[in-house]
């Protein structure tokens, strides 16, 4: 809990400093006027200079108004500022960010993201595709348009501003979920009871009306009543939102922090994520018997994927893959984050493939990789 205030202050506390520092020109500048091919829109990483990305949320740019950026590297938050001359761009590679440590190699990939911004010398944009080019015209990353939208988008609660001035973490062993539905209702579990209220969005600006819920009385744990007072409040006096992938940002009209919430990793999947979407490996190269590899060397395939560190999830894995060996946790090549552990199996076992796409089907896995032991 004390590791999500720490990071949420300093997040905070950058966050203003960013933007006195940007000594950006005002609306009607002239750095503004040619920014507007850029100006208001928000990016996904999709390529680094011929890189592996790491799985997990992506890289993310956003270009604000007044000549300020911002974004997600993958490990922290960060801002700046930028100019455009036509298609010419100048951003710098150091820029203000939050202080969260990051497991290797994501901190690497996570600097390297923000040393190319710094490197880039012009832009092109091509239908919803971004792509920063340096001196010589080669390209140094590419983006895909972010989904701005939060109707259909369900979310988990990872802190909230508590009414005294201080956004604090979800207490231990509880959850608070909010889904935005598309008839205009929020909805979701405020840690004991389920809530409802109304929403509408506009141009970056939130209303969400006083939210009703069930009666139930949860005494334990100690405190978990008047958290969930205390965030039903936070999220009403929601005005603006900023959504990153999978991140997003409530915040009051005086622009303090109200909600932060995740991905909800027990969403199910969009209708094209397919089970054989989330296999990042070809199964084709594999027998009847699971192995692969000459006839005299064959050996099976080891794969290893991410689930929330909940007992339903832990649950639900061990009774597919009688070859499961629960991790820990620890990122893996699968980039697990903090509240996820790591899964190994191995694909020698009757019926691997029925256990694949068994697990693919789970709500909760991203995606299934090949595990390698270095």
């Amino acid at each position: 809990m004390r590791k999500l205030f720490i990071r949420c202050v300093v997040l905070a506390t950058l966050w203003g400093a960013s933007v006195a520092l940007a000594g950006s020109p005002g609306p009607g500048g002239p750095e503004a006027a040619s920014a507007a091919p850029l100006t208001g829109t928000s990016w996904s990483l999709v390529s680094l200079g011929g890189l592996e990305l790491w799985s997990g949320p992506a890289a993310t740019l956003r270009f604000d108004a007044e000549g300020t950026l911002g974004g997600f590297d993958g490990c922290n938050s960060y801002q700046g500022t930028f100019s455009v001359d036509g298609s010419a761009i100048r951003m710098p590679g150091k820029m203000a960010a939050t202080l969260m440590a990051c497991a290797e190699p994501l901190a690497s990939q996570a600097s390297a993201f923000t040393q190319t911004l710094g490197r880039a010398a012009s832009f092109a944009i091509d239908g919803d595709r971004l792509r920063l080019l340096d001196g010589a015209g080669q390209e140094l990353a590419a983006f895909e348009a972010a989904s701005l939208a939060l109707a259909g988008t369900s979310w988990e609660v990872l802190g909230y501003n508590n009414g005294r001035q201080a956004v604090v973490s979800v207490l231990l062993g509880t959850r608070i979920t909010a889904r935005f539905g598309e008839d205009g209702r929020v909805t979701g579990s405020a840690g004991c009871n389920q809530y409802f209220a109304s929403w509408e969005t506009a141009a970056g600006t939130i209303s969400i009306g006083m939210p009703a819920s069930t009666r139930m009385s949860c005494p334990e744990p100690d405190g978990l009543m008047e958290q969930e007072v205390r965030y039903l409040e936070a999220l009403h006096m929601a005005a603006t939102f900023r959504r990153e992938g999978e991140k997003l940002e409530l915040r009051t009209v005086e622009g303090a922090l109200a909600v932060t919430l995740g991905r909800d990793p027990a969403t199910p999947p969009a209708p094209d994520a397919s089970p054989g979407a989330r296999l990042r490996f070809d199964l084709d190269r594999l027998g009847a018997d699971g192995l692969q590899g000459p006839p005299d060397g064959r050996r099976a395939l080891h794969y290893e994927y991410c689930i929330p560190d909940r007992p339903e999830a832990i649950g639900a894995v061990s009774g597919i893959d009688p070859t499961l060996q629960i991790q820990g946790h620890s990122p893996g090549r699968a980039g697990c984050g903090a509240d996820e552990l790591l899964c190994l199996g191995h694909t020698h076992q009757p019926d691997h493939v029925a256990v694949l796409e068994r697990f693919a089907r789970l709500p909760f896995i991203a995606e299934i990789r090949e595990a390698h032991f270095e």
